[in-house]
C-alpha cells in the first residue's frame, strides 16, 4: 500500500518542479531580469489559481536556500567583509526603520482592512511568514491574514522591483569586485558537506532562515580565509530560484484568496507603503553613503532576503551588502516586534464583528 500512495505524490513533485522550470526557461529565453525565480513563481501560482493541486518536495526550499546561500557567502571576500562591515550602524539604522514603516503600514491596514491591532501589526512588520504568523496568534491575532500579507509583500517586491531596475539601466553596477573563483569538483562537495553542516546547526538551534544563513556563513569563513574551494555551478544557482520560486507560488490558492477576498485590497494598499517607504529610504541612504542607489533599493526593500539576495545575484548589484543589510533586518524584527508591538499599540481584545475571513458567507 505505501508504494502505491507513494507514486502520485513523486508525479506530483516533479510536475510541479518541471512546471516551475519550464516557466524559469521561458522567461530566460525572453531575458526577463530574475527569469527563473519569477518564471518558476508565476507558472506555479497561476496553476494554483486555476485550482490545480501541486506540491513542493519536503525539503524543497531548504536546498534552494542552501544553495543560494553557498553562492552569496563565496562573494564574501576578506576585502569585501571589511568593508561591508564598515556599514554595520547603517544596518541597524535601516532595520528599525523599517520596523517603523511596519508600524505605519499597519495603522493604514487596521483603518482601511478593520481587523486588530495583532493582526494589522504582525502583518505589515517585514518578517518572515511563519515568524510573524505565530507572533500574531500569540497576541490575539489571525493567522491566515497575516500570512496572506507576508506573501503578498514578497510577491510585490519580487515582480516589481528587478524589472524597474532593469528598465532604468541600473544593472551591473556592483560596488565590489566578483569573485573570479572557478568550479572544482572535488572542491564544490567538500563546500557542499560543510554549507550542509552549518545548515543543519542553525536548524537545530532553531534560528530563522537556517538553512540561509548557515551555509552562508560557512561560505563567508571559507572565503574570508582565502580557502578556495570552488564557485557555485549556475545551473545550480538557477535551480535554487526554481525550488525558492516554486514554493512561493504555492501560497497563491484559489480557495485561500477567495476567503480573503475582503482582506485583498487593503493588505495590498498596506503593502505599496511598506514598499515605498523602505524603497525610498534605501535609495536616500545610498546617496547619503556613496553606494549605487539600486544596491541600495534592494537592501532595504522588504522582501525576503533570499529573493533580493538573487535579485543582486543576477542583476550584479552588491550581492554581500544586500545580503547583510537582510540579515541584520530578519534579526531586529523578529527579535524586537513583539516588544514594539506591546508598547506602541494598546492591549485590547481583538476585534472579531468585521473579520478579515469570508468563509463564513
Amino acid at each position: 500500500m505505501p508504494s502505491r500512495l507513494q507514486a502520485p505524490t513523486v508525479i506530483l513533485w516533479a510536475a510541479t518542479l518541471t512546471l516551475g522550470a519550464a516557466g524559469g526557461f521561458a522567461l530566460d529565453l525572453l531575458h526577463v531580469p530574475l527569469a527563473w525565480l519569477l518564471g518558476s513563481l508565476g507558472a506555479v501560482a497561476a496553476a494554483g489559481l486555476c485550482g490545480v493541486g501541486l506540491s513542493v518536495p519536503p525539503g524543497g526550499r531548504q536546498v534552494g536556500q542552501l544553495l543560494l546561500g553557498t553562492a552569496i557567502g563565496l562573494t564574501f571576500t576578506s576585502a569585501v567583509a571589511e568593508a561591508v562591515a564598515g556599514y554595520a550602524s547603517v544596518m541597524v539604522l535601516a532595520a528599525l526603520l523599517s520596523i517603523t514603516y511596519g508600524v505605519v503600514a499597519a495603522y493604514t491596514l487596521r483603518r482601511s482592512a478593520k481587523v486588530d491591532d495583532a493582526t494589522a501589526f504582525f502583518a505589515s512588520v517585514p518578517g518572515g511568514v511563519a515568524e510573524m504568523s505565530i507572533l500574531a496568534e500569540r497576541n490575539g491575532g489571525e493567522t491566515a491574514p497575516v500570512s496572506l500579507a507576508q506573501s503578498l509583500r514578497i510577491l510585490c517586491v519580487v515582480i516589481t522591483i528587478p524589472p524597474v531596475i532593469t528598465v532604468l539601466g541600473l544593472t551591473g553596477i556592483d560596488p565590489f569586485e566578483p569573485s573570479t573563483l572557478s568550479f572544482d569538483p572535488m572542491g564544490f562537495g567538500a563546500l557542499l558537506t560543510l554549507a550542509l553542516a552549518g545548515g543543519g546547526l542553525l536548524a537545530w538551534r532553531k534560528v530563522p532562515n537556517a538553512w540561509l544563513l548557515g551555509p552562508m556563513a560557512v561560505a563567508v569563513l571559507v572565503t574570508a580565509t582565502e580557502s578556495h574551494l570552488s564557485s557555485m555551478p549556475t545551473p545550480l544557482l538557477n535551480l535554487s530560484q526554481v525550488l525558492i520560486g516554486a514554493t512561493l507560488g504555492l501560497r497563491y490558492r484559489r480557495d485561500r484568496l477567495l476567503a480573503l477576498r475582503r482582506f485583498l485590497p487593503s493588505a495590498i494598499l498596506s503593502t505599496v507603503v511598506l514598499v515605498g517607504l523602505n524603497v525610498a529610504t534605501g535609495a536616500v541612504i545610498g546617496l547619503a553613503v556613496g553606494l549605487p542607489v539600486a544596491t541600495m533599493a534592494l537592501a532595504l526593500s522588504p522582501g525576503g532576503m533570499a529573493e533580493m539576495s538573487i535579485t543582486a545575484k543576477v542583476l550584479h548589484l552588491g550581492v554581500p551588502i544586500v545580503s547583510a543589510f537582510h540579515v541584520v533586518r530578519i534579526f531586529l524584527v523578529i527579535g524586537f516586534s513583539e516588544t514594539v508591538f506591546r508598547r506602541i499599540f494598546r492591549r485590547r481584545p481583538p476585534d472579531r464583528t468585521t473579520p478579515p475571513s469570508d468563509s463564513a458567507l
